[in-house]
């Protein structure tokens, strides 16, 4: 093999690797939540991926207080995601947000970033 071919090799394997951190969180990260921060989630309905997100209000011990958004898209960079429900707070244990560090059940439902 030619020297252009392997360096071609190794810029796929470390671009394949890169891609794989993109729209993943830790779960350092999800333990760190805080009033404000949003949470992005991807998951899959029928043949398409669509996208969602919860705004934290507070977070009171092990229990966390929210706002869900009033749509879903299949972007994640749709604005209409970001437009929350305040007429409802909604609330989860943080235990069940942990799980959502890597994909789940049927749909693979995860959550891909936090701002």
């Amino acid at each position: 093999m030619s020297y252009k071919r392997y360096f071609l090799l190794f810029l796929t394997i470390v671009l394949f690797v890169e891609a794989c951190g993109i729209n993943s969180v830790t779960k350092a990260e999800l333990e760190s939540v805080k009033a404000g921060n949003v949470i992005t989630y991807r998951y899959r309905k029928g043949d398409k991926e669509w996208f969602y997100a919860d705004k934290i209000v507070r977070v009171e011990g092990d229990t966390i207080y929210y706002n869900a958004s009033k749509s879903e898209s299949t972007k994640g960079t749709d604005a209409r995601i970001k437009e929350f429900d305040t007429t409802q707070e909604l609330s989860m244990k943080k235990a069940d947000l942990l799980k959502y560090e890597t994909e789940q059940g049927e749909d693979k439902k995860k959550i891909i970033w936090i701002e």
